[in-house]
């Protein structure tokens, strides 16, 4: 009986944190029309979106975009509160014009409330012998590396507002998936960053989040650019890696990632912008942002397992993938 008690209580207590917890993260800062915001990746995707929600808010907004669409798209769509400029964050002489831009446009003395690292991509899919150490670079330069240049570059702007310093990373940056293999190490990159970075920032009154999404039905996920990308992967592999896996693996790997596709991923991308808006606004906001029944439910539980259990989880519950040619044999 006294057991059963205790763990009522338990359960009364959880139930009042969550309560207590979720009602305290909804109090806002305000003061949405003195804000200004850097948001890089605006062309498309959470970037966008992010964009016009804090235009719609009444926020100051520098959009950074990669493409020339993407900047007119802004400026068609937008309010002029939003100043889409041009930024490939791979790029440290791009960076660094990008701050002489904002300095330019911004107040005299007033520095940016918040810095929302969104640009990222996919990069190369398909199982890790098909892999280059060149798409391990080509993901790591914008996923990692890109964060780290904008975050260093544009910090003593965040300073002189105590702000926010938003970083995007993913559940694949806490639980890597054997077919995103590049995009899994710089997401874990990004992970290590945000975390090197939140705990000293707090002296100078920064507050760093990271927002970590499954999949999510945006552009980077879609089935056609997994295909480009597995397609792109295929056609660089060395004659030997191919002979080993045979013509007819690659039709099946892009249908098993098809498959998972369908199983986990969501289609309310707002959750997403919901967690950047209270990332930047909340009076008490999150370290971490957990975003999507897959990241929360499936791939973050596998990783408290034991990975014995988890491997075997995994291979459970996922598509069956196809068998290389070799192992055919």
């Amino acid at each position: 009986m006294v057991c059963c008690s205790c763990v009522s209580w338990l359960i009364v207590l959880f139930i009042i944190y969550k309560v207590v917890d979720r009602l305290i993260r909804k109090l806002r800062i305000g003061d949405y029309g003195n804000r200004f915001i850097l948001v890089t990746g605006c062309d498309t995707g959470f970037g966008n979106m992010i964009t016009k929600r804090l235009d719609g808010l009444g926020c100051h907004v520098f959009a950074a975009c990669l493409t020339e669409k993407g900047e007119d798209d802004l400026k068609k769509s937008c309010s002029n509160n939003v100043h889409p400029f041009h930024l490939d964050v791979t790029k440290s002489e791009d960076v660094k014009k990008a701050l002489e831009f904002v300095k330019s446009k911004l107040p005299s003395g007033k520095g940016l409330w918040g810095i929302v690292n969104n640009a990222g991509i996919s990069g190369r899919l398909g199982p890790i012998e098909w892999m280059r150490i060149e798409d391990y670079q080509n993901a790591y330069d914008v996923n990692a590396l890109g964060i780290v240049d904008v975050t260093m570059t544009f910090v003593p702007l965040i300073k002189k507002s105590k702000g926010r310093v938003v970083i995007t990373s993913s559940a694949s940056g806490r639980f890597s998936h054997p077919l995103l293999n590049p995009y899994n190490v710089s997401k874990y990159g990004a992970e290590s960053f945000a975390d090197g970075f939140r705990r000293p920032m707090r002296g100078f009154g920064i507050t760093t989040c990271l927002i970590e999404p499954g999949m999510h039905d945006t552009p980077i996920a879609s089935h056609d650019a997994v295909r480009r990308e597995m397609e792109a992967a295929w056609k660089d592999a060395s004659p030997a890696v191919k002979e080993e896996f045979g013509d007819d693996y690659l039709e099946k790997v892009i249908d098993q990632m098809h498959q998972l596709q369908v199983m986990t991923r969501s289609s309310k991308t707002t959750d997403v912008v919901d967690a950047y808006e209270d990332a930047l606004f909340s009076r008490y906001p999150r370290a971490r942002y957990l975003v999507g029944l897959d990241a929360n439910l499936l791939f973050i539980p596998l990783q408290a397992l034991p990975e014995c259990l988890s491997d075997w989880l995994l291979e459970v519950i996922s598509p069956k993938g196809p068998t290389p040619a070799a192992l055919r044999k």
